[in-house]
């Protein structure tokens, strides 16, 4: 029959996942930490525990001849012959000096010391456990939710999923299990150890791996993805095997796959378009369902002038230029949209990059670019303020760093619209006096006016003559 040492050590070891070795290393430091807080205690020492719950502390001496100097860490060779026989000079003695008991507050010191074994064991047990499965997915279910991210357990690890990695338009509820993506294991620190997103573009990239076996088995390759979290994504895929279709092979039957994967994405579309060497022909596939006319590329560059009919701009653009921007970070190309009927005015110009298109964060639609900045980290946020001689004091939150460049940005807009004000007044006085002028008269320069003035006067005496005359 198990003594009650022996049954606290398996349910300890049995809650915490850890084996009753690591729960007696921890009884062990318990021990070596409450045997240090006594006076007088010595440094050289080892604790021993066994499974029973009886322990032991040793002092280690070495074996002098002669007069001993310092009696805590010496032993003289007559007396280490009562302990063993055959010890020699310079050997390791181990003299028994465990304390009859030890005081409230060593015991306190010892239950400390006990836990932070445990918790270390827990963490080194994690680490070990996830640290080979880092890109892959997980299911795990909600605990909390805060504003420093949402809690999720997985066993007896605990995840956590920063803002900056959930979808902006997915709120979760406690208790919900969820589809992650495992981004980073820390060994070290506070907290949870395990980092999860389901932003992250590979999360997607392993929901198809998962759902569609031609790609698990290399028969398809996922080329790039291009994702706006939440609301859009673009999957660009082709076949490794001859005569194989890779965008029907992701749809599948009645489009059955892709209705798995978008389940784990709702509300977010997701859009498969095949790749191809051909930059003209991989272009018009990633702007579809826009159909294309014709695709100009300028490889010195790196552009993409497209042709569209009339009816398709507002396709190819996409609201708030949604489709034309993930079509540029899906190809890596700049896409400039045109209409067909009037092709020298350029509908749109899109970068793979969000801020690549013209290097302002004013030049671009306001609804887009509050998209394009919510993808960037915090600190390129600050490197574009700091370009801009935008002032960033007092904010720390990634979304009021946001709102302050996009409101730096509408203010320089309307600067500029009032700056041009002037003008339009100006040149519109201008039209109307041109306006208001008969059309036979020529323009009456100085010299003539004054010639005028000069034969005026001259006539003047003549007229108040012949007025006299008449009276």
């Amino acid at each position: 029959m198990k003594s009650e040492f022996e049954l606290a050590l398996s349910q300890i070891a049995a809650d915490k996942g850890l084996t009753t070795d690591d729960v007696l290393e921890a009884v062990r430091a318990a021990v070596d930490s409450a045997y240090r807080d006594l006076p007088g205690a010595l440094e050289d020492i080892d604790v021993h525990v066994d499974g029973q719950g009886s322990f032991s502390v040793h002092a280690n001496r070495t074996v002098v001849e002669g007069e001993v100097s310092d009696a805590d860490a010496e032993i003289s060779l007559d007396e280490a012959a009562t302990i063993d026989a055959e010890l020699q000079l310079g050997d390791i003695v181990q003299v028994d000096i465990t304390p009859n008991d030890f005081s409230r507050i060593a015991a306190q010191k010892a239950r400390q010391a006990m836990l932070f074994t445990l918790r270390e064991a827990e963490r080194s047990l994690v680490f070990d456990r996830y640290i080979d499965h880092v890109g892959e997915l997980m299911v795990g279910k909600v605990t909390r939710i805060d504003y420093r991210g949402v809690v999720l357990e997985f066993g007896h690890a605990e995840a956590v999923m920063p803002p900056g990695e959930q979808i902006p338009t997915e709120h979760l509820r406690l208790n919900q299990r969820v589809r992650v993506y495992l981004v980073q294991v820390n060994e070290v620190g506070r907290g949870p150890q395990l980092r999860v997103s389901r932003r992250h573009p590979d999360f997607v990239r392993r929901l198809f791996e998962r759902e569609i076996p031609e790609i698990a088995n290399n028969s398809v390759e996922i080329v790039n993805i291009a994702r706006d979290a939440g609301v859009r994504t673009k999957v660009a895929v082709r076949a490794l095997q001859e005569g194989l279709d890779p965008v029907g092979s992701c749809v599948g039957v009645r489009g059955a796959r892709i209705q798995n994967i978008v389940r784990d994405l709702v509300p977010e579309k997701v859009e498969i378009v095949e790749f191809s060497d051909d930059a003209t022909r991989y272009v018009g596939n990633a702007l579809s369902p826009a159909q294309v006319i014709a695709v100009n590329i300028n490889v010195e560059e790196n552009l993409a002038d497209v042709l569209v009919a009339p009816d398709m701009v507002s396709l190819a653009i996409g609201r708030e230029g949604q489709n034309s921007r993930l079509a540029a970070r899906l190809t890596g190309w700049r896409i400039n949209i045109r209409d067909a009927s009037a092709p020298e005015d350029l509908q749109l110009e899109a970068a793979p990059d969000p801020l690549a298109a013209d290097g302002d964060v004013a030049g671009g639609d306001s609804a887009g670019e509050s998209a394009d900045l919510g993808g960037l980290t915090v600190a390129r946020l600050r490197e574009i303020a700091a370009e801009r001689e935008i002032s960033l004091t007092g904010l720390r939150l990634k979304a009021d760093i946001v709102g302050a460049i996009e409101a730096a940005a509408t203010t320089a807009g309307s600067t500029d619209d009032a700056t041009d004000e002037p003008a339009h007044e100006e040149a519109a006085a201008d039209d109307t006096a041109a306006t208001d002028a008969p059309a036979d008269e020529e323009p009456v320069t100085a010299d003539a006016a004054a010639a005028d003035t000069a034969e005026e006067a001259a006539d003047a005496p003549a007229k108040e003559e012949a007025a006299g005359d008449g009276d």
